[in-house]
């Protein structure tokens, strides 16, 4: 077995290159904002719930009182369950492009301000990434450790 067969360590994984490409696109934003006509793009965010579905992982989202072997148990009536839920049937929005509120006389419409303070927002949210999979990878190595 090894780290890339754990659904937390893909997710972590997928949740860092998305970021990277955030940044990519957050950085063309700013890099183009004296281009003439040009448009700040955004990518959409990442869907938690797809990524756990379209994991390796052997275990199923659908609910299970019985707690059988492939199936997550839900032995609470607040524990997350199968779709059928009300909780984890809301889907998250996704992150449209606002109209700008200001445009240049060029027909630009990147603002610097918002793009840095995406940047800024990105950053934190991969920093915080990469220390969840730190620690996980250190939860991993010592348990190997102790035994």
């Amino acid at each position: 077995m090894t780290t890339q067969d754990l659904t937390l360590m893909q997710a972590t994984i997928q949740k860092m290159h998305w970021h990277e490409s955030r940044q990519k696109v957050i950085a063309q934003n700013i890099a183009n904002a004296d281009t003439p006509m040009y448009t700040p793009h955004d990518i959409s965010p990442l869907n938690f719930k797809e990524l756990l579905e379209s994991s390796t992982s052997k275990l199923s989202l659908s609910a299970s009182t019985t707690g059988s072997a492939g199936h997550l148990a839900t032995t609470n009536a607040k524990h997350l369950g199968s779709s059928s839920s009300s909780s984890s049937s809301r889907q998250v929005p996704e992150k449209n492009q606002k109209n700008p509120y200001e445009t240049s006389p060029s027909s630009n419409s990147v603002i610097l301000e918002e793009q840095l303070l995406k940047m800024n927002e990105n950053y934190a949210d991969h920093r915080l990434t990469t220390t969840i999979y730190q620690k996980n990878i250190d939860m991993l190595k010592a348990s190997i450790r102790s035994q």
